[in-house]
């Protein structure tokens, strides 16, 4: 695959400049932003949200600045009780008025025709002519289911199905009425059975009511982690938090580090960045490839965005994706002191987003053992949001921009990691036993 666009050609993007979306107001989000805009996307997409999906945040700079302020406009807009819906950009119509299946439908036909042509156009994964032709190839069927519908909900419904697998954390569809429900369904829907508890040193797995914290048992020789929230605490970020845990470790010498991720949905890839730094060498270590697919939609929010996008396709890349620079190491990093022992990984049904990227890396770099269940992430997935509005029926939707590709080329498209051990997480106090028989002492 071709990764190079010519200088003067990246030069038109100029998304450090500052706003996307023109005259309006945008705060660039930061660090102290992220719990609060993950709280935010969850009650917007109340039915099918898995929190986290952050990983934006170790991309480029000029593309951190667009897309954050893509994830801060979609979380506000969605869950406002003023919802000011003008702030999505409206599908564009003007090449459909004037076609006879355009004029002749009515609003759900209209707008499912301009929801086919932007998912083909935007969705990484149709990038390639032959998967498009799949995709227009559900179009006739839609067009009829649509000649019935009598409410926005309906309707939606029926573009969620369309999309299939595609449906995911970043991809989705909802409407106003189902936003003005979700806070209501959300309280009396609890997606995580464990309740945060004290940290009881008999029942060590329990899902602790904190971030992180850590556990020694010296006469195991373990430190217990307990990573639930890929979110600093206020007064304790997390970088601090590990230099901190692993003096104690070096000081208790302590041979096995237990990760337990079990509860963690994400939050911001660079504290799992911050863990990693202290377990394998930065300069030796893979990581996940980004590609970008420009749209006409990501340029309703940047022109610049359409020049760069033409000359993409110009220069003979139109059924291609952008690769995007390679993080690089800064100057002045500093690779702290290795830990030398052995890394036991645990993985969870909830282990999810920047968490599921942790769990990645480390198995692809050879960091550690993975214990526990069959991952509900995929190694490679679609991500970073671009925000969009039907203009004929109001539905709001978001679709992913990036196809992120897991470092081990040759298991680029599994669905699911399968642990190195499993183990029935259920029965946290078995699971506990379990780690001190087989990694206790080593």
């Amino acid at each position: 695959m071709k990764n190079a666009i010519k200088r003067e050609q990246l030069s038109s993007l100029k998304l450090l400049s500052g706003s996307i979306l023109g005259e309006a107001n945008i705060h660039l989000e930061q660090p102290k932003d992220y719990h609060e805009v993950e709280n935010l996307m969850r009650e917007a997409f109340w039915n099918v949200y898995r929190p986290g999906c952050t990983e934006i945040r170790r991309m480029k700079k000029y593309m951190k600045n667009l897309l954050c302020t893509l994830l801060l406009l979609i979380g506000g807009c969605l869950t406002s009780q003023a919802q000011d819906v003008s702030r999505f950009k409206a599908l564009n119509d003007s090449v459909h008025q004037t076609t006879p299946e355009y004029q002749t439908g009515n609003k759900y036909q209209k707008d499912a025709i301009l929801f086919m042509d932007m998912v083909a156009d935007t969705h990484p994964y149709y990038v390639k002519e032959e998967r498009r032709a799949e995709w227009f190839a559900k179009k006739q069927a839609l067009m009829e289911r649509c000649k019935s519908f009598d409410t926005d909900e309906a309707f939606a419904d029926a573009l969620i199905d369309v999309l299939g697998p595609l449906r995911d954390k970043h991809t989705d569809l909802t409407t106003m009425k189902r936003m003005q429900e979700s806070k209501q369904i959300m309280k009396e829907k609890d997606e995580t059975a464990d309740v945060p508890a004290p940290i009881d040193m008999d029942h060590i797995m329990r899902r602790h009511d904190s971030n992180y914290d850590y556990q020694l048992f010296p006469d195991q020789s373990i430190c217990y982690l307990q990573f639930n929230q890929c979110v600093n605490t206020k007064d304790y970020p997390f970088a601090k938090f590990l230099d901190d845990m692993f003096a104690k470790m070096d000081e208790n010498g302590i041979k096995t580090l237990i990760v337990d991720a079990q509860y963690n949905n994400g939050g911001s890839s660079q504290l799992c960045d911050a863990l990693l730094v202290h377990l394998y060498p930065v300069d030796k270590m893979k990581f996940f490839t980004t590609y970008l697919r420009f749209s006409d939609l990501m340029a309703a929010y940047n022109p610049r965005i359409a020049i760069a996008k033409k000359s993409w396709e110009n220069d003979g890349h139109k059924n291609e994706l952008y690769q995007m620079p390679a993080p690089k190491i800064p100057a002045d990093f500093q690779q702290p002191k290795l830990f030398e022992g052995h890394v036991v990984f645990v993985m969870g049904k909830r282990t999810f987003s920047s968490a599921g990227m942790l769990f990645t890396l480390a198995r692809d770099n050879h960091i550690g053992t993975v214990i526990g269940t069959t991952s509900t992430f995929s190694p490679s997935h679609y991500g970073e949001v671009l925000p969009y509005r039907l203009p004929n029926t109001g539905v709001l939707g978001s679709i992913s921009c990036k196809f992120f590709a897991r470092p081990d080329t040759a298991s680029v498209d599994d669905k699911c990691m399968e642990p190195d051990v499993k183990v029935n997480l259920d029965d946290k106090d078995a699971s506990w036993r379990y780690i001190l028989e087989n990694y206790g002492n080593k």
